[in-house]
């Protein structure tokens, strides 16, 4: 199979892109915004990192993270992947919408919260688990209030019908009712409250866990 690749080199790349919209960190990989083929696209680019880091981890999560990218690209609310850079780097479609952090409460409809639920099962669809849906700068909400999600650095590939997909896929759809509880409380349903519920009843050493690997990912995240 035919390797697609971004329509730009590392040269154009240095030459034609904006600085990095990330926190500047040398163990988080910049964001550079650049235009390619007439889209608006982001660049993550471990290329300026140090040169262990980057030859060593840098590579490992932009091969990692390009897998889940190709598998879910043309999904609705997933940025398009535009396609590989080189081996540190990668280009996809640059979504314009607030993070949804930055939305007052109760200014989104039940509407935006089926469609974020439907994205979510769509990923779930094609074995891919997001992971960091409580983290609410990873959804986005665009024109028409439609929900983007990006940065599938701590996302997996994981049979559905498995146990561990199982409950993977919890773990996103409880990230979800939380998001609507912070939002819009008046909006909560039972299905909301039965994975709120579950997530309260997980072991109080898997929430630490969960809790110390999340604090360890925020390290290498950008």
């Amino acid at each position: 199979m035919t390797r697609r690749r971004a329509a730009i080199t590392r040269a154009e790349l240095e030459a034609r892109a904006g600085p990095n919209i990330a926190r500047d960190s040398w163990s988080k990989p910049e964001l550079r915004p650049v235009e390619i083929r007439g889209t608006a696209a982001l660049v993550k680019d471990y290329g300026r990192r140090p040169l262990l880091y980057r030859e060593t981890w840098g590579r490992f999560m932009i091969d990692r993270e390009t897998v889940i990218l190709r598998e879910i690209d043309g999904l609705p609310g997933i940025p398009r992947f535009l396609g590989r850079v080189d081996g540190l780097a990668f280009a996809m479609e640059r979504i314009r919408g607030r993070e949804c952090g930055e939305i007052p409460m109760k200014s989104l409809s039940g509407e935006f919260f089926v469609r974020l639920g439907d994205t979510v099962r769509a990923l779930h669809e094609r074995n891919v688990f997001h992971l960091d849906l409580r983290q609410r700068r990873n959804i986005l909400v665009g024109p028409g209030e439609q929900p983007w999600l990006i940065d599938f650095a701590s996302g997996l590939r994981v049979p559905r019908d498995t146990a561990l997909g199982r409950f993977l896929a919890r773990t996103d759809l409880s990230g979800v009712a939380k998001l609507k509880r912070k939002l819009a409380p008046h909006l909560i349903d039972d299905e909301d409250r039965k994975l709120l519920r579950l997530d309260r009843l997980r072991p109080l050493k898997m929430r630490r866990l969960e809790r110390r690997m999340e604090k360890k990912r925020a390290m290498f995240r950008g």
